[in-house]
C-alpha cells in the first residue's frame, strides 16, 4: 500500500518528449483558452466545434457507470451555464467522444485528430482532449482522468445557445501533485448542511481537487459516545455514508480528521470525560489516562466503518497544556517532546489494524527537531504554515531529511476576517506549494478555519481555487494569469469584474492599515480610546477603503447577471462589502462624535456648539441610532448568508454579537439625549470619559 501511495507523478524525460511531440506548443495560452488549473500542454487547431441540437455525447464504453455519470454532469453544466441541451447516445456528424484512452475507438479517434498513440503514457489522473470541426475527444488514462478532461471541457465551452462552440484545441494534462485537498473546519461554529457539503465537493472536483477533509473536534455524532456530538451540530453516520457515496462519483476522497490529543475541550468539559483532561476541563487529552485511548479507539472504530478511504487524519496539533497537569511529572523527567511522541506512537498502534495511512499536524514536531527522526516513516506529516513568506524550505526540510512524507498545508486566510486576507493567501499558497513541490511533498491540503465561529465558507473560493491551481500546475502559479482566467473559470464571466471585487475585498484590511483580524475590530467596543485613536489616525485610509468596497459592491450589483456559475459567492461578497463599509462608517462617526463632544465640553458656554450634538440624539436624524439600524440590517443579512451554507446550530451565538452591539449604540443614543436635556437646565455635560470618549487628541479649533 505504501509503495503505491508514494509514487511520484514526475514523468521520465522520454515520456514527456513523447507527449510533447503530439503538440505544437504555444508560447502562451491561446486566446479564449481560460482554464484553471492551467493544462500542462495546449495548442490551437484550425476549426472550432459548433455545439448544436444534433451534437451528441458518445460513450466509448457504454457499460462504464463512471463515464456515464461524468457525461451527464457535463450535460447538466452546459445546459445551466450555456443554455445548450445535449443528449447522450445516438449518432451525429458532431460527436463528443468520451472514454478510456486505451480503448480502440478512442485510439482511432486520437490518431484521426493527429495525436500520437504514445500520448496514453499520461499518469492515472491525466487526460488528453482534442477538438476539431466534427469531433471532440476526451480520453483519460482512468475514469478519473476522463472526468477531469470533462471539467476542462466545461471551461472551454464559449458562447450561449445557438452560438455555443468549443475552440479547436489539443490538450495533454496531468497533475503535478498526487493529492489535492481542502480541510474544512466544522467544529468552531458553522456546520455545513448536507446540500452545502455536496456543493463543496462538486466545486472542488470541478477544479480537479481530489480530497476533502472534515476537521472535527466534537462534530461527529458517535454512537459509542453520544454526549459529545451536539444534536444538529455534528455529522451523523447516515449523513457520512451519503456523502462518501456522493463524493466517490466526483472522484473525491473524504477524510475524517478527528482530533486525538488537543482541541478537545468540547468533550472534556463534560463531567463524564473530565478525568481524561490534562488540566481540569481543558483542551488536551491526558496521556496518563487509559480512558483517553479507549475514547480514541471507540471513535475510530466507528469512523473506519463510515469512511472507506486510505487515510485517517488524527490531528495532534497545538497541545499547549501538555506537561502542565496529569503528565507534569513525566514531562519533567522525560521532556514534553518525548511524552508527545509516545502518545503519537500509541495512537498509531491503536489504529494499525485498520491499515490506514495516518496524517498528523506537524507543528509540535517542528518544536522538537531532535525527535523528528523518531516519527514512524509510515505516518504523513501535515505541515501547516500560514505566513506570507517568500520561502518555506526551512519548514519543509526537517521532515524531508527525516525521510517522512508530507503534505504542505497553506491557509485560505479566512479565519477572524470579514473577508479572507487575499494578499496573504496569494503569497502563502503560491510559495508554500511551490516549495513543497520542489521538496517532493506528496500533496497539498489547503485549510479553512472558523476560529471566531462566524466565517462563511462561500467567501473562500478564490483561495480554494488558487490552491487547486497550485497543486495541479507545476512550479509557482503565475498570479496575473490566474486572475485573468478566474472570472471565466469560476463565474463563466468574460471579463474581470468579479476578480477585481475579490481583490478589493481581500485587501480591505490592509487598506485600513490593519494587519490583524478585521472581525476583531468589527466587534470592538467603539467607545474606547483605542478604537477612537485608530479611527482618527487612519481617517484617510478608512475613506479610501470605503470607496474601494463600495465600488466593489456596485460592480457586483451591476454585473451579477453576467455570472453563469457560483452566483452564491457573489451574494456573500456583497455582504462582506456591506460589513466593511459599515465598519468604516462607524469609525468615521466615532471620530466625529468624539471631536464634537470634546469641543462642546470645553466650550460649555457656546450653546450653538453644544447643540450640534443633536446629530447624535435627533428624532429624525441620529448618527448613533443609525449605527444600530445598520447593524440590524447586517444581522438579517448575516442570518441569510449563514443559512445558505450551514445548519441553524450556533447561529444565535453569532447574531447575539449583533444584538449586543445594537444595544450599545441605542443605549449611548438615549444617554446622549438625556445629557442634552440636562444641559438645557444646568449648562453642564457629563465628562467625556463617562461616554467612553477617552483622551482629547486634537485641538478644539480643528473641528469647529
Amino acid at each position: 500500500m505504501i509503495s503505491t501511495l508514494t509514487r511520484t507523478f514526475k514523468l521520465s524525460m522520454a515520456i514527456v518528449c513523447m507527449i510533447a511531440s503530439a503538440f505544437i506548443l504555444a508560447a502562451a495560452q491561446p486566446a479564449h483558452i481560460q482554464i484553471i488549473p492551467a493544462p500542462k500542454q495546449v495548442s490551437r487547431g484550425e476549426a472550432d466545434f459548433l455545439i448544436g441540437r444534433e451534437s451528441r455525447i458518445v460513450l466509448a464504453d457504454g457499460r462504464s457507470a463512471d463515464d456515464r455519470f461524468a457525461a451527464q454532469d457535463f450535460v447538466d453544466d452546459v445546459k445551466q451555464s450555456a443554455g445548450v441541451s445535449l443528449r447522450i447516445g445516438g449518432s451525429s456528424r458532431g460527436e463528443i467522444l468520451i472514454g478510456s484512452i486505451d480503448l480502440p475507438r478512442i485510439q482511432q479517434a486520437l490518431k484521426h485528430g493527429g495525436l500520437d498513440p504514445g500520448i496514453q503514457k499520461v499518469p492515472d489522473e491525466g487526460y488528453v482532449l482534442s477538438v476539431s470541426r466534427d469531433q471532440v475527444v476526451v480520453a483519460g488514462k482512468t475514469t478519473t482522468g476522463t472526468f477531469y478532461g470533462l471539467q476542462t471541457l466545461k471551461q472551454l465551452v464559449r458562447g450561449e445557445g445557438a452560438g455555443a462552440l468549443i475552440p479547436a484545441v489539443k490538450i495533454a494534462d496531468w497533475p503535478t501533485m498526487r493529492w489535492r485537498a481542502v480541510s474544512d473546519d466544522i467544529s468552531r461554529g458553522p456546520v455545513p448542511t448536507l446540500d452545502y457539503i455536496k456543493r463543496q465537493i462538486r466545486t472542488e472536483a470541478f477544479f480537479k481537487l481530489n480530497m476533502h477533509s472534515f476537521y472535527m473536534e466534537h462534530a461527529f455524532q458517535s454512537e459509542s459516545h453520544p454526549l459529545i456530538g451536539p444534536a444538529g451540530g455534528s455529522l451523523t453516520p447516515a449523513e457520512i455514508r451519503e456523502l462518501v457515496a456522493y463524493a466517490k462519483r466526483y472522484h473525491v476522497e473524504l477524510i475524517p480528521e478527528q482530533q486525538t490529543f488537543g482541541h478537545l475541550h468540547k468533550a472534556l468539559r463534560l463531567e463524564k470525560y473530565a478525568e481524561l483532561a490534562e488540566t481540569p476541563y481543558g483542551d488536551v487529552l491526558s496521556p496518563q489516562q487509559d480512558g483517553s485511548y479507549k475514547l480514541i479507539a471507540d471513535w475510530y472504530k466507528e469512523l473506519n466503518e463510515l469512511f472507506p478511504g486510505r487515510f485517517f487524519h488524527i490531528g495532534e496539533d497545538e497541545t499547549f497544556e501538555l506537561g502542565e497537569g496529569q503528565s507534569r511529572e513525566a514531562a519533567r523527567t522525560r521532556g514534553v517532546g518525548a511524552i508527545y511522541f509516545e502518545h503519537l506512537n500509541r495512537v498509531r498502534d491503536i489504529l494499525k489494524p485498520y491499515n490506514r495511512r495516518l496524517m498528523f499536524w506537524g507543528d509540535i514536531a517542528l518544536h522538537h527537531p531532535d525527535l523528528i527522526g523518531n516519527i514512524p516513516k509510515d505516518m504523513i506529516v501535515m505541515n501547516w504554515q500560514y505566513g506570507a513568506r517568500d520561502e518555506f524550505g526551512s519548514s519543509i526540510q526537517p521532515f524531508k531529511d527525516a525521510g517522512l512524507e508530507q503534505f504542505v498545508c497553506p491557509g485560505a486566510q479566512n479565519w477572524n476576517q470579514i473577508f479572507p486576507n487575499l494578499e496573504a493567501a496569494r503569497k502563502n499558497i503560491t510559495n508554500f506549494v511551490r516549495d513543497g513541490q520542489k521538496a517532493g511533498a506528496i500533496g497539498v491540503m489547503n485549510t479553512t478555519w472558523d476560529d471566531d465561529g462566524e466565517s462563511l465558507f462561500e467567501d473562500t473560493w478564490y483561495s480554494i481555487v488558487l490552491g487547486a491551481a497550485a497543486s495541479w500546475q507545476e512550479g509557482a502559479v503565475d498570479l496575473d494569469k490566474f486572475d485573468q482566467n478566474f472570472d471565466w473559470a469560476f463565474f463563466r464571466n468574460d471579463g474581470e469584474q468579479f476578480v477585481k471585487a475579490e481583490a478589493a475585498l481581500g485587501s480591505a484590511g490592509a487598506q485600513m492599515g490593519i494587519g490583524g483580524p478585521t472581525d476583531e475590530l468589527f466587534w470592538r467596543d467603539p467607545f474606547t480610546s483605542q478604537f477612537q485613536n485608530q479611527a482618527r489616525n487612519s481617517a484617510d485610509r478608512i475613506k479610501q477603503m470605503r470607496l474601494s468596497v463600495e465600488a466593489a459592491a456596485e460592480s457586483l450589483t451591476r454585473n451579477e447577471g453576467r455570472a453563469r456559475r457560483n452566483l452564491t459567492a457573489i451574494a456573500a461578497m456583497k455582504f462582506a462589502a456591506q460589513r466593511f463599509d459599515h465598519l468604516g462608517r462607524r469609525m468615521e462617526v466615532m471620530q466625529r462624535f468624539s471631536d464634537q463632544y470634546w469641543d462642546a465640553y470645553l466650550n460649555l458656554g457656546d450653546r450653538a456648539k453644544t447643540r450640534k450634538l443633536r446629530y447624535y440624539t435627533g428624532a429624525i436624524y441620529n448618527n448613533l441610532r443609525e449605527m444600530a439600524e445598520e447593524l440590524s440590517i447586517l444581522k438579517e443579512g448575516y442570518r441569510a448568508q449563514w443559512l445558505a451554507e450551514n445548519r441553524p446550530y450556533w447561529l444565535d451565538s453569532v447574531t447575539a454579537r449583533y444584538d449586543q452591539m445594537i444595544s450599545l449604540w441605542l443605549t449611548k443614543s438615549r444617554a446622549m439625549d438625556e445629557a442634552l436635556r440636562k444641559y438645557e437646565v444646568t449648562s453642564t455635560l457629563p465628562s467625556p470619559e463617562e461616554f467612553g470618549l477617552g483622551t482629547r487628541l486634537v485641538a478644539p479649533s480643528q473641528n469647529r
